[in-house]
């Protein structure tokens, strides 16, 4: 079978494909029909060389010109090494002689591949590696087919480095792809653990990337549809992780671009006379539990919802429809919800199973079934679904991101919201399902806030989120000049006035300052208490930090016994604050060991001078002279 689907994959090669891959009789008459490139080259210059033509070819030649087409733009020339000497060996001996000597693989096959095939390197390594590849197969013989496949991986990276460009570094990429193919899906891991293990040499490289992204986007897609999600759920998270590595985020073949729903996924259920035929048997208890059995409302409005959940713009058509099928399934898993003592016990269980040791291998393959199931819609298994924590923790969490999206939407467009009732309703449902619906809840609310960014970065169109370094300018020499120097005031003056401004807008009014200062003030009593300490004997402290050495501290403490204890002043005789400390703390220990302060100095005793009486001016006793003069008898008589 998997030979079959090889040799079907081999006929969806073109005709230019199959006779580059035949042998060399078909390559001659191939040759013979049509001539070859070298040949066409040859006239081309022969051409060149000859004279002018004649006057009748002359005029052909301008509209053979116009019908040729422009030549295309020169690729950019990238360095090719050499192949070094291919020791004799076709291409498919090489690839086979590496399999137990994989040392300077890639470089032994590059050889011989450009020894036997010059012009066709990766048609002539792809057909002598499907050859031995084929043959392992029919073996099943995987120990080989895996070894070809690593081979040919490293001849990938070896081309890669020596230059060249083109099919040669997709091989690797082809060979696995039918590898997986022809394997059976219960096989898959070991030939996907071969794809992890070269992850970095397909992957991390640009250019080999570039060859084989769409090959293997190829691969993983076919793979995961081969896969069962329920079975095999580990092995598609695994190929999912490869995907969402290997590829940027901004990739568009994985953006939904046009927000298509998965309508596909169909939910059939029973009609009403089935439902009467399921259910006529009136003892019939699935639940064991005695409740009475849900009618066809509930079991159709439970299922129905479904239809609006696959298709979320759906909901928008019928408002009323998709509202009371809403309705009907949160009033169903409101009746058949678990008491608080339920819930406690359910959480309590969960405590302690997660306390034990935790197995790293499944015993078999049904623990490794995750939350991806179809269920089925028999309407005598609905009681049981109701109750079941799963199916109850799913069917919330779809109706909660549905209803989530439609309220975003309501809101862009400045409509109603009758989104947001019914959501508060759903996650209520799911926080109080055990055993982990607060986390359930928690985890939804945190998914949906990344949710806006993502849908309005997919409205912006997707732009990349990677950025390419801006190139590296070369620094130019500035040219030298000198301003005139009525410019240089001017922008000294413009640096002065905006500093000049910063510090203004910076700094505190002035009412604001001396708010500051007279918080900063301290009262009489926390001033004095450093007196205090220093008296204390238990503090121990020096002389010569006494605050009584100090004049400012004296000074601020004289200014607070005028503001606080005016009468204090007259005891305090020369101004001694020992007084006022004293008063402040009458039962303060003091020291005895400290020597007295010295006395003051005695104030020197200044003589008072005799001051002299000053005589009268000269004009002042002339003028007196005078007065007497003329009070005289004799000047009466005169």
């Amino acid at each position: 079978l998997a030979c079959a689907c090889l040799r079907e994959r081999a006929h969806s090669y073109s005709w230019e494909d199959l006779l580059s891959m035949a042998g060399d009789g078909d390559a001659m008459e191939v040759d013979a029909e049509a001539p070859a490139p070298a040949a066409e080259a040859t006239e081309a210059a022969e051409a060149a060389e000859a004279p002018a033509p004649a006057p009748a070819a002359a005029e052909e030649a301008p509209a053979a010109a116009a019908e040729a087409p422009a030549p295309a733009p020169a690729a950019p020339v990238i360095e090719v090494t050499p192949a070094g000497p291919s020791q004799d060996e076709t291409c498919e001996a090489a690839v086979k002689a590496t399999l137990d000597a994989p040392d300077n693989a890639g470089e032994r096959i590059r050889n011989a591949a450009w020894a036997e095939a010059p012009d066709d390197v990766a048609d002539c390594v792809e057909l002598a590696a499907r050859q031995l590849l084929y043959e392992a197969l029919d073996k099943e013989d995987q120990t080989t087919a895996k070894k070809i496949v690593a081979v040919l991986v490293d001849h990938t990276v070896h081309c890669e480095q020596c230059g060249d460009r083109g099919p040669v570094l997709n091989v690797a990429h082809k060979l696995l792809e039918d590898c997986i193919d022809a394997a059976p899906s219960t096989n898959a891991d070991g030939w996907w653990d071969l794809v992890e293990s070269h992850k970095g040499a397909l992957t991390e490289n640009p250019a080999i990337f570039k060859a084989g992204k769409f090959i293997l986007l190829r691969l993983c897609n076919s793979l995961l549809k081969r896969l069962s999600r329920t079975r095999q759920a580990t092995l598609c998270g695994r190929i999912l992780m490869f995907m969402a590595a290997a590829w940027p985020l901004s990739e568009k073949s994985a953006l939904n671009m046009k927000g298509l729903c998965h309508t596909d996924n169909v939910t059939e259920f029973e009609s009403a006379d089935q439902f009467d035929a399921q259910n006529a048997d009136d003892d019939f208890d699935d639940a064991g539990d005695g409740a009475p059995k849900e009618d066809y409302d509930t079991y159709s409005g439970f299922w129905s919802v479904q239809k609006y959940l696959s298709n979320p713009p759906s909901c928008f058509k019928d408002v009323k429809g998709f509202l009371a099928a809403v309705d009907v399934t949160c009033s169903a898993l409101e009746r058949t919800a678990c008491t608080p003592d339920e819930f406690e016990r359910e959480r309590a269980a969960m405590v302690e199973r997660q306390a034990q040791p935790m197995n790293v291998e499944p015993e078999d393959d049904t623990q490794q079934m995750l939350g991806s199931q179809k269920y089925l819609t028999n309407s005598r298994l609905l009681r049981i679904q109701l109750r079941d924590p799963q199916l109850r923790t799913q069917v919330c969490s779809q109706l909660y991101m549905v209803l989530d999206y439609l309220r975003r939407e309501l809101e862009s467009m400045n409509a109603r919201d009758w989104a947001s009732e019914p959501k508060a309703r759903v996650r209520k449902i799911l926080a109080g399902t055990p055993p982990t619906g607060p986390e359930a809840a928690g985890s939804l609310d945190l998914l949906l806030e990344h949710e806006v960014q993502w849908a309005a970065w997919k409205k912006k169109g997707c732009p990349p989120f990677e950025k390419e370094p801006l190139p590296e300018k070369p620094k130019q020499k500035r040219p030298y000049y000198a301003p005139p120097l009525p410019e240089v005031l001017k922008r000294k003056q413009a640096r002065r006035d905006a500093l000049e401004k910063k510090r203004k807008d910076e700094e505190p009014p002035l009412e604001e300052k001396c708010r500051r200062l007279a918080s900063q003030i301290p009262t009489l009593k926390e001033h004095l208490q450093e007196w205090r300490d220093a008296d204390d004997p238990a503090e121990d402290i020096d002389d010569e930090y006494h605050p009584r050495h100090d004049p400012v501290w004296k000074f601020r403490a004289l200014r607070l016994v005028m503001k606080e204890k005016l009468p204090w002043f007259a005891d305090m005789h020369d101004a001694n604050i020992e007084v006022a400390v004293d008063k402040m703390f009458p039962d303060r220990p003091k020291r005895t060991d400290r020597p007295a302060p010295p006395p003051p100095p005695p104030k020197p005793v200044v003589k008072k001078k005799r001051v002299r009486e000053e005589s009268p001016p000269k004009e002042e006793d002339a003028k007196r002279r005078k007065d007497d003069r003329d009070e005289s008898p004799r000047s009466r008589r005169e």
